[in-house]
């Protein structure tokens, strides 16, 4: 952890909501399936109809949470403790000064663009689910369905776009 500048107040540092609100792209699923619950917050998980995915171990929903839309939380004033508790690898780096705000935005904004293109190449599922999984049934089912060349090089470029995607998750975000 770097120390404060001395002419820096501790003001200065930023709080994350910039970032957060900016990015999201923890409620999308792109870096988690699921979202623990306390045992307390399932009765307006159900009122809320998030998908369950409860098991012995945890209580949980899936993601992409359905309260998040257009890159928004619906629910940010009634969030679930895991929702306001947590706090990616950048966040924690740019709360600490270690990585500058504007080149944290710039990092989230590089995953964006290439989700962005990914899911363009991607049709969504019903009900939706991680972009991941969308992308491997999508490829499962093109695989069965198209041997053609042209399906070859759409299926190498997407190939291509996924993995970019997960190096920049990775390198860029460290969840």
């Amino acid at each position: 952890m770097s120390a404060l500048p001395a002419n820096e107040a501790p003001a200065a540092r930023p709080d994350g909501s910039d970032l957060c609100t900016a990015c999201g792209l923890c409620c999308t699923g792109l870096l988690f399936d699921v979202a623990p619950l306390e045992e307390h917050e399932l009765p307006r998980a159900e009122k809320l109809r998030l998908p369950l995915a409860c098991n012995q171990y945890h209580d949980a929903f899936s993601l992409p949470c359905p309260c998040h839309l257009d890159r928004k939380c619906t629910v940010y004033e009634m969030r679930f403790s895991v929702c306001s508790s947590y706090e990616c690898g950048l966040l924690r780096r740019c709360k600490a000064g270690e990585v500058p705000l504007g080149e944290a935005l710039s990092r989230v904004e590089r995953v964006l663009r290439l989700t962005d293109a990914v899911r363009a190449r991607v049709p969504p599922l019903v009900p939706p689910r991680p972009l991941w999984d969308e992308a491997r049934e999508h490829l499962r089912r093109r695989d069965a369905e198209d041997p053609s060349p042209a399906w070859q090089g759409e299926r190498g470029a997407l190939v291509a776009a996924l993995g970019e995607l997960r190096v920049a998750c990775r390198e860029g975000l460290d969840p």
